[in-house]
C-alpha cells in the first residue's frame, strides 16, 4: 500500500469513527463540504468573469467590435 493510499484510508477511518461516536459530526461534515463547494464555485466564477483576465477583455473587445460594425452598417444604409 502506498503512502497516499494509507493516508486517505486513515483519514476516512478517523472520520467514520468520529461520525459513529457523535452524530452531530456528520451534520458538521455535510455543512463543511457545502461551504467548501460554494467557495470553490465562487472562486471559479471570479476567475472566469474577472475583467482583468485576458480572455474576458478579449470577449469584451470582440462584442464591442461586433456592435460597432453593426452600428456602422446602420449608418451607411441611411
Amino acid at each position: 500500500m502506498t503512502l497516499s493510499t494509507l493516508t486517505w484510508f486513515t483519514l476516512g477511518a478517523i472520520l467514520i469513527y468520529l461520525v459513529a461516536q457523535d452524530p452531530k459530526v456528520f451534520t458538521w461534515l455535510v455543512l463543511q463540504s457545502k461551504i467548501l463547494s460554494t467557495e470553490i464555485q465562487r472562486r471559479a466564477f471570479m476567475i472566469r468573469h474577472n475583467p482583468d483576465m485576458p480572455w474576458v477583455r478579449w470577449e469584451i473587445n470582440r462584442n464591442a467590435n461586433r456592435l460597432a460594425k453593426e452600428i456602422q452598417k446602420e449608418f451607411e444604409n441611411r
